[in-house]
């Protein structure tokens, strides 16, 4: 049995020596390090009625074990020799003899690097390597562990923490629905979000490794292993020129610590979390004044600034700048909003001053500190500020500053000695308007605007890609999803050319844009994809997506998945009751309000409509996309007649800001739901539509097909998304169809039953042919 520590190769071994036709077998022995310089110590832990010197011939030892199993009975005859890389090689060689003849039954267990190394008993064992859990698998187990489907978070949260391994997903698992940190949601095992930042004591105290021990212990083991948790990689040269040799070779044979991109890592995520996690501050803090001065390749490489950042605060130092920033950068990106928090604020650090404020900026947004925002922004001299900082800056004296006082704020921020830094510093405050203009506004005018300036060449490569993820939300928003898609595109790039150097706060809102954009233009897979990877943030770590919960749930609507869009509605919520500061909350209960009703929850969604009511939006785009998911769920509730009023307003309101794609969305919904007489008010809002893609062009498509009452085109169209797995549209337009033939000889009963499947279940009308 081949696996990595955590694989489950020992117990897996247990299993198969038992299932021989003697039944299990009681003969075991696990060896550990030190055995290796101990002669025939193996066999005779299995053999213990043998007695052999130490300089015993190895011909004279197989001969004695042979006439030793001779004198047991059957369901004795069968070892397991756990972990037989630490065993004596001697006995290793005479026990693989002894079973290549039959006269023993032997299970031994390996790492995948110490393979290699055993030639005597690979050439006579059947070997079953155990690979790491795939995405499937992993599911089909917790399912069948708890009972309940596990969401998609769970699954990739487990698989990012324990590589795979089944021994560690075990533990894991049991011990985080014990602690309550996963539990179950409309029969969706979710991650708790009530508990989750809670409980990692309590999971380190259900599962806490004995990896020092399992590596035979020492002062150099020891040293590797506490050092490795703490800053979660070392740079592998480094650590060969300041820690132990031995021990490094000793922690990769034995699978335990692995390398990757010339650093040396845990092979189990989760096991370095929690060797961390168990280690003393003291304990700390005597690491800390004996390396820190010297690991500094290893405090440079990506991913290691945040854990170094609180292995600092532990020892109770001051954090230098550089450090202070980058761990700031990296908790914005892990959504650790106040760790970023911490490491900018001027008490922490070596100068005293506030520290990276764009970082700090961001996360007092996220966390809704407003107050705090603003007189961190009232304290700044705007001349201090680089251009990517002098953004934030001018957005919020834009939104929060009066008048004459913010003329002079502006006056003072552009202003520049050098007349090209003071054009730099001007587009900066351009960019910064048309943002805020982006709110409400949207069409060919405002995209014109954005698109020169973002070839301007007067933009930081950041703030470039600022103007391009705006330039995509007003293309989108115009009603040119493709156009938004390839902008946002180009924004993403801009950004992820230097990784090492991107931020949250320009890319969090190009991955939402970016996601948005590919749901518009029914590139549903491409969607789940860009979701996924706004979802993992730069540095590969979950969290970092602000509205991933918000954006699956659309996500899961369109493609007609109402129970898992259900699920993510209501995690969306709970994450929502601090603070909203994307104003999102209106329109995920109006969201959650349409599929409960879906499910037939009535008053859950009555509940829910009214509270949606509550919570506008300032952001145009935001409140619009609410009124138009309210009307759904009243069209849900059979209450038709409260939907046409929603839409006919968010019609009149989004064409007079040039906002198409609401004024289509919001059209195309009136006609299904109040039939014919609304057609000329959508055939209006498609009907110019230039190169049109996405939702924009199935719509137009559609309404050409209505006013010509052209039943085969509707049912390729319907068709058509359920290729494109755009299963809610598709429904939607089937639903149309058998809407408009009602009697029996509208359609062939072959086509009716399609449209029916089509339709059902995320359709709430049925409606059978007269």
């Amino acid at each position: 049995m081949v696996g990595p520590p955590g694989s489950g190769r020992n117990r897996l071994a247990d299993e198969v020596a038992a299932l021989g036709p003697d039944g299990p077998s009681p003969v075991r022995h696990v060896a550990r390090h030190g055995e290796q310089g101990l002669p025939w110590f193996a066999v005779q832990q299995l053999l213990p009625g043998l007695e052999l010197a130490a300089d015993a011939d190895e011909r004279a030892v197989e001969s004695a074990v042979r006439e030793e199993l001779r004198r047991l009975p059957r369901q004795q005859r069968t070892f397991v020799l756990a972990n037989a890389y630490l065993s004596d090689p001697g006995s290793v060689t005479v026990l693989s003899r002894v079973a290549a003849t039959g006269d023993l039954r032997l299970v031994a267990t390996l790492t995948p690097e110490t393979v290699v190394a055993q030639r005597q008993l690979l050439s006579v064992a059947e070997v079953v390597q155990l690979h790491a859990l795939d995405r499937s698998t992993v599911t089909e187990l917790l399912q069948a562990r708890f009972g309940a489907v596990p969401h998609p978070t769970v699954v990739t949260l487990l698989l990012e923490r324990t590589a795979g391994s089944y021994g560690v997903l075990r533990e894991i698992c049991d011990a985080a629905r014990e602690a309550e940190v996963i539990v179950p949601v409309e029969d969706v095992l979710v991650l708790n979000p009530d508990r989750t930042d809670a409980t990692t004591d309590r999971l380190a105290s259900l599962w806490a490794p004995t990896t020092v021990e399992r590596l035979g212990g020492g002062e150099g083991v020891t040293e590797l292993v506490h050092l490795t948790s703490l800053l979660g990689q070392l740079d592998l040269a480094e650590a060969r020129r300041h820690l132990d040799p031995a021990a490094i070779d000793l922690a990769i044979d034995h699978g335990t610590l692995r390398t990757a991109d010339g650093a040396l890592t845990f092979a189990s995520p989760a096991e370095a979390t929690l060797v961390c996690r168990t280690l003393p501050v003291e304990r700390q803090r005597e690491l800390f004044d004996r390396w820190s001065a010297l690991l500094t390749t290893t405090l440079e490489r990506p991913g290691v600034a945040l854990l170094a950042a609180e292995w600092w605060r532990a020892a109770r130092h001051l954090l230098p700048l550089p450090l202070a920033a980058r761990a700031a950068r990296e908790a914005n990106l892990s959504a650790r909003h106040r760790h970023a928090l911490t490491f900018t604020d001027a008490d922490h650090n070596e100068k005293g001053v506030v520290v990276a404020p764009l970082e700090r900026a961001f996360a007092l947004a996220e966390l809704g500190e407003d107050e705090e925002l603003a007189a961190m922004f009232a304290a700044l001299d705007p001349q201090d500020l680089s251009e990517e900082e002098l953004l934030p800056y001018l957005l919020w004296a834009g939104r929060s500053v009066p008048g004459p006082a913010r003329t002079t704020m502006v006056d003072r921020a552009t202003w520049a000695a050098d007349v090209q830094d003071g054009r730099r510093r001007s587009a900066v405050n351009t960019l910064a308007g048309l943002m805020v203009q982006a709110h409400v506004e949207a069409g060919e005018e405002l995209t014109s605007q954005l698109r020169a300036l973002t070839f301007s060449a007067q933009l930081s490569q950041a703030n470039r890609a600022v103007a391009f993820t705006t330039l995509s939300s007003v293309e989108r928003r115009s009603g040119h999803p493709a156009r938004a898609v390839e902008s946002a595109e180009f924004a993403l790039r801009l950004l992820l050319d230097d990784p090492d150097r991107v931020s949250a706060f320009h890319l969090d809102v190009a991955r939402e844009c970016h996601v948005m954009a590919l749901i518009s233009a029914l590139d549903l897979r491409g969607a789940q994809e860009a979701l996924a990877d706004y979802s993992s943030g730069a540095l590969g770590l979950a969290g970092s997506g602000r509205m991933t919960t918000a954006l699956r749930a659309l996500l899961d609507l369109v493609r007609g998945d109402v129970k898992e869009a259900l699920v993510d509605a209501r995690l969306c919520l709970t994450g929502l009751r601090r603070h909203d500061p994307h104003q999102v909350r209106g329109w995920v209960e109006a969201l959650l309000a349409l599929l409960l009703a879906q499910a037939g929850r009535h008053e859950e969604a009555h509940d829910l409509l009214e509270v949606s009511r509550t919570h506008p939006a300032a952001v145009l785009q935001r409140d619009l996309e609410r009124r138009i998911a309210q009307a759904c769920a009243h069209d849900a509730l059979a209450e038709p007649e409260e939907a046409l009023t929603l839409l006919a307003e968010v019609a009149e309101e989004g064409r007079a800001h040039q906002q198409r794609l609401a004024e289509i969305d919001a059209c195309v919904l009136s006609v299904q739901i109040g039939g014919p007489p609304h057609l000329s008010m959508l055939l209006a809002a498609v009907d110019d539509l230039v190169e049109p893609s996405g939702t924009p062009a199935v719509w137009q498509t559609f309404a050409r097909a209505a006013r010509a009452y052209d039943i085969p085109a509707l049912v390729a169209l319907a068709e058509e998304l359920e290729r494109r797995d755009a299963r809610f549209y598709a429904a939607a337009v089937a639903q149309y169809v058998l809407d408009m033939a009602r009697r029996a000889t509208d359609l062939e009963p072959l086509t009716r039953t399609r449209l029916q499947e089509l339709a059902d279940p995320v359709s709430h009308r049925h409606i059978e042919p007269t």
